[in-house]
């Protein structure tokens, strides 16, 4: 059964196979499968929607969450911790600072595992937003996304899902916080489009979906790297410039949250009736079981 570390690890076909699923799931279309699996959660950090979402997923495929409040490698070696985990559970889901203890951590674990969020990527996150996007457009390719921050590990996700779909990219972030021209070579290699700006007006000019994540830490005090940030703060005249039906999935708002109201966006953008992320977060269950289900080989 397969791991999901990375959208790099997930073809166009299992994607497919993973948001048809999950729009049986949100539509109340869908029952579990048989079985009960049993699925360990390991989330470091408050984790509030990660939770949340999880645990709802594990319920609706009729599985049992067996909820670890361990550090991965803290008292013993990764590998032990997973061959414990490969003789009690059917799959191990993760939330962990670190991608390459995750990693690690699959190599030795005989049952699959899942990647909540390391700081390398939010597969099971993007996968939301994708499947929402894609409720409204019919169709993620012919995508033009506009991602306005650091290149973070949403960021990441949102460049990898670029190499199954037709998916353009573009990064709109101050100096210095662009992603490097080798990241933009090897996901340009792999078949994805990514593009960076500085200039939020240009990133955002034809753009069907607008997200951001929230600022690095030295942006939220006063400074220059504060300064540089504000250039990029999404208001309501922005979005009621980028045009197009949003029913449709065009010129839409998405946030990651927690939102920094003032920060990243102003409270007007956020509330306004371009923006979708609610509807987003409302996404999470329904993908996530799916996700859980691909994992467990019950798609």
């Amino acid at each position: 059964m397969p791991d999901v570390l990375s959208l790099r690890d997930l073809d166009r076909a299992s994607l497919d196979a993973i948001l048809d699923r999950s729009g049986r799931w949100a539509d109340g279309a869908a029952e579990p499968r048989g079985g009960r699996p049993r699925v360990a959660t390991i989330f470091s950090g408050p984790a509030f929607r990660t939770r949340l979402a999880f645990d709802t997923a594990i319920d609706l495929i009729g599985g049992h969450r067996v909820d670890l409040p361990l550090t991965l490698g803290e008292r013993e070696p990764i590998a032990d911790t997973a061959a414990v985990l490969g003789g009690g559970v059917d799959a191990v889901v993760i939330r962990h600072g670190s991608h390459a203890d995750v990693l690690e951590l699959a190599e030795h674990c005989p049952v699959p595992v899942v990647n909540a969020m390391t700081a390398s990527g939010h597969p099971c996150e993007v996968v939301s937003e994708a499947f929402t996007v894609r409720r409204r457009r019919g169709s993620l390719d012919g995508l033009r996304l506009t991602f306005v921050g650091e290149a973070t590990n949403l960021f990441r996700s949102w460049c990898e899902l670029s190499t199954a779909y037709d998916i353009a990219v573009t990064q709109v972030a101050p100096p210095g916080f662009e992603a490097p021209q080798a990241y933009l070579d090897e996901i340009a290699a792999l078949g994805g489009s990514l593009a960076t700006t500085a200039d939020l007006a240009a990133g955002a000019d034809g753009a069907h979906v607008i997200y951001t994540d929230g600022w690095p830490e030295e942006a939220r005090v006063d400074g220059p790297t504060r300064v540089a940030f504000e250039r990029t703060t999404i208001t309501a005249d922005l979005l009621d410039a980028l045009g197009g039906d949003p029913t449709a999935g065009e010129g839409v708002l998405m946030h990651c949250m927690p939102v920094r109201r003032g920060d990243e966006v102003t409270a007007e953008a956020f509330a306004h009736p371009r923006s979708i992320t609610l509807e987003a977060k409302r996404s999470l269950a329904p993908t996530h079981a799916a996700l859980l289900e691909f994992a467990l080989g019950m798609l």
